[in-house]
């Protein structure tokens, strides 16, 4: 059963949430109840700045309102404390997609819900994954996804939520090409590869919803990762006839694989994003750090089940 209590919170709004009426309707409601400081940061360093002064001060729950990067920004800055500074994350789903969130439940539709829960119920260790150094709670992607990722403007993914991602990649096909990799799994000997796309998932969701890892789990010290290779085609299905009924297709093309750390190396500077952010590198360091995070899952409001 999860217990309910007041933490004091730090909350942390983009510009962009923070501008928006039923946010601020909704922090003014719960604000003095649930013991929150509300602080809109300029930049990252701001950010360490003000939550370093925060926990000086007694704070222990840190909460991120917004998407993914936010979620992102807000483990990055808690994986600098140590792991006895008793500080604990929570998430308020305000993003375009809301991915991470989504794999517990709640797509942010009831913002009092979310805020409630984020502020006062117990946390969870959950897993974290590492890329180069850089950590990531929910999805990394490499490749054409990535670059649609980083590159569809924010006006559009505002307008389109998660179709923004969809759209901006139809109108992108042209530059779909492969990329020549030698990839290791787990220490195991190294293979090569010329990659499209992969997918490295401590949890399920990514691109507005797709269940790109759906065997990801946050707490079970493993990373998922899947491959859209030229060899994966080769080796996929025999002929179109036998993807007929398949739930999902383009599973028949994909290389899965479960595991604590992988490297890959790529011929060519190659695109990943972490949680949406962005990064690029021709080689990737992929670890996995074991309940690492202290983390209040999101779920879904009882309202909405009525």
């Amino acid at each position: 059963m999860t217990g309910v209590m007041t933490h004091k919170t730090l909350l942390t709004l983009n510009g962009k949430s923070a501008a928006r009426a039923d946010v601020r309707e909704a922090l003014m409601s719960l604000q003095q109840d649930l013991d929150i400081d509300v602080w809109v940061p300029w930049n990252g360093a701001q950010f360490m700045q003000i939550l370093e002064r925060a926990v000086a001060d007694g704070v222990t729950r840190v909460v991120g309102a917004g998407g993914d990067g936010t979620a992102n920004a807000v483990c990055n800055a808690l994986m600098q404390f140590p792991r006895d500074a008793g500080l604990s994350m929570g998430l308020v789903p305000l993003g375009t997609a809301n991915d991470f969130a989504r794999a517990f439940g709640d797509a942010g539709d009831d913002l009092l819900h979310s805020i409630r829960v984020a502020a006062t119920e117990d946390a969870t260790p959950i897993d974290v994954g590492v890329i180069n150094g850089e950590h990531f709670v929910n999805v990394a992607s490499g490749g054409f996804g990535a670059m649609i990722t980083s590159t569809t403007p924010a006006d559009v993914k505002r307008r389109l939520g998660g179709l923004a991602y969809t759209l901006s990649g139809l109108t992108r096909l042209s530059e779909l090409h492969p990329t020549k990799a030698r990839i290791s799994v787990a220490g195991d000997d190294s293979f090569d590869a010329e990659i499209t796309a992969l997918i490295v998932g401590n949890s399920r969701f990514a691109g507005g919803g797709f269940d790109v890892a759906p065997l990801a789990d946050v707490t079970d010290g493993l990373l998922d990762l899947a491959l859209l290779s030229k060899e994966s085609f080769q080796g996929g299905a025999g002929s179109m006839l036998d993807l007929v009924g398949d739930d999902d297709p383009t599973e028949a093309f994909l290389q899965r694989y479960q595991c604590s750390s992988a490297i890959i190396e790529t011929e060519t500077p190659f695109h990943m994003n972490l949680d949406g952010e962005p990064m690029v590198a021709d080689r990737f360091e992929v670890s996995v750090k074991p309940q690492a995070l202290q983390f209040v899952l999101p779920r879904k409001s009882v309202l909405l089940n009525k």
